[in-house]
């Protein structure tokens, strides 16, 4: 039987993620923002250690261990940080129903003036895109290498 590799499983799980995510956002309408972010994260985290466990019989040391979870992480970044940007593309009322949202809650404080107000909404606008683009690759390439640093480590310590 000829073995994945570890990038194809960085595609594979992107996938799940996308899809988990888009059956999220318009089947179950939940927020893109909400508690379904728990799900692709643990989605993720037991992505990066199947990767992991499934190289156990050809990995000796931890530099083994940590590439091959390296190669799906970082996959799974690229993909997922590409479809965050298509996805808010194709989703601008997100930003501005969360502008809307927050021009409320400036209008409730009444310490800002309408031109204030409308100046910090354009400020959101300008810094939001890059803003979600760079959450998305962080919280993917700082999990992905923790995850694999931890399994690397545990993994190279039974050999």
């Amino acid at each position: 039987m000829n073995q994945l590799s570890a990038t194809t499983k960085g595609i594979i799980i992107a996938l799940l993620l996308i899809v988990t995510s888009l059956l999220s956002y318009y089947v179950f309408d939940l927020p893109d923002n909400g508690n379904s972010q728990y799900l692709l994260l643990s989605l993720f985290i037991v992505g990066v250690i199947w990767v992991i466990i499934s190289t156990k019989n050809s990995a000796i040391t931890f530099t083994d261990y940590f590439t091959e979870g390296f190669k799906a992480f970082i996959v799974v970044a690229l993909l997922m940080t590409v479809y965050t940007f298509v996805f808010q593309k194709l989703n601008p009322q997100i930003l501005e129903n969360g502008i809307k949202e927050n021009n409320e809650l400036i209008l409730k404080q009444g310490n800002k003036t309408l031109a204030e107000i409308k100046e910090n909404a354009e400020k959101l606008r300008n810094i939001f895109m890059p803003m979600m683009l760079m959450i998305t690759a962080l919280k993917f390439l700082f999990l992905g290498c923790m995850i694999s640093a931890i399994m690397g480590g545990i993994y190279s310590q039974k050999k």
